[in-house]
């Protein structure tokens, strides 16, 4: 998409049709130059004139072209019912267009979109009215009950492979969520919808709030560019130890081997992670702990020897 393609899109968008004039016989009225609200008609030289914003809206929806981000979800997710008037996967592309625009509440995503042009959004004006949050309720739902490894990897491949990410060197960290509130139903983890459910619940807090219960997030990222390229949520009590292996693994899956670079802190300098890595032929580089043996004999050595000689 160029940018004189893209030109004539940022900033509102007005639609013309004809429509005659209550009274042809009226003089005609000097048209007014004050902005007309969005949404908004006006009637002037026979025409009818309905002006919208459209902001980023033509960017992002190029980008969810490219990444194949609908097919995907409708490959994915559960199939919708017949009688299913908005489609599961239209729908969810609105709220994910909401969230990286306005993050509006779900009861306010349909006034939300109305303010657009629907093309821009997949959709047609009779979609409109069924963007209630009964509706996008169920859609979170049929999300839930499709979305695992196997989803976020195929869109994570076809990023990759539409803007050409290299995964030569892969980085991850990891955060805590916290969370105001009971939650009495997930203070254990268990299972919802045949998918099993991790637990709000009390643990070490990285943002310094042990007041508060949590969930553990993990983020694996591109050192080309910082692109996420896997996700997962953990139990708010569970240690970044137990995170590693699992999380390796499914990067040893997306690439397709182990020729990649796996960076991380020093929660990953077990013995039972190192292990795991070197025996299916992975590289990694972290932070060895101070506690361990091989820290102490290595600051020992410097201090003992007047120069070191480095193999790299």
């Amino acid at each position: 998409m160029s940018a004189d393609s893209l030109r004539p899109s940022l900033g509102c968008l007005a639609m013309a049709h004809p429509d005659p004039l209550p009274n042809a016989a009226a003089p005609t009225r000097r048209p007014s130059h004050r902005a007309t609200p969005p949404g908004q008609l006006a009637q002037a030289q026979g025409l009818q004139l309905r002006s919208y914003p459209v902001g980023a809206l033509p960017l992002i929806r190029r980008i969810f072209e490219r990444i194949r981000l609908p097919h995907i979800l409708r490959e994915h997710l559960p199939k919708d019912d017949s009688r299913t008037e908005l489609p599961t996967a239209t729908a969810l592309m609105v709220l994910f267009t909401n969230l990286l625009l306005a993050r509006e509440p779900v009861y306010g995503v349909g006034e939300w979109a109305a303010l657009f042009p629907p093309d821009l959004l997949g959709l047609h004006a009779k979609d409109l009215p069924r963007l209630h949050d009964d509706r996008l309720g169920r859609c979170l739902d049929r999300r839930f009950e499709g979305i695992g490894p196997t989803l976020i990897l195929a869109v994570v491949r076809r990023v990759i492979q539409e803007f050409q990410i290299t995964l030569d060197e892969l980085h991850n960290d990891s955060t805590t969520i916290s969370f105001y509130g009971v939650y009495d139903e997930a203070t254990q983890g268990g299972e919802q919808r045949g998918r099993t459910t991790p637990a709000i619940t009390w643990g070490h807090s990285k943002a310094r709030r042990p007041d508060l219960k949590q969930l553990l997030y993990v983020l694996t990222v591109t050192s080309d560019g910082n692109v996420p390229v896997y996700f997962s949520t953990a139990s708010g009590n569970t240690v970044d130890d137990n995170t590693h292996i699992p999380t390796w693994d499914l990067l040893y899956e997306l690439v397709g081997g182990p020729e990649f670079l796996y960076v991380a802190d020093c929660k990953l300098a077990s013995r039972e992670n190192l292990a795991h890595i070197a025996r299916r032929g992975g590289r990694f580089v972290t932070v060895l702990p101070r506690g361990r043996a091989e820290d102490v004999a290595f600051r020992q050595r410097l201090r003992a020897a007047a120069a070191v000689t480095w193999t790299l």
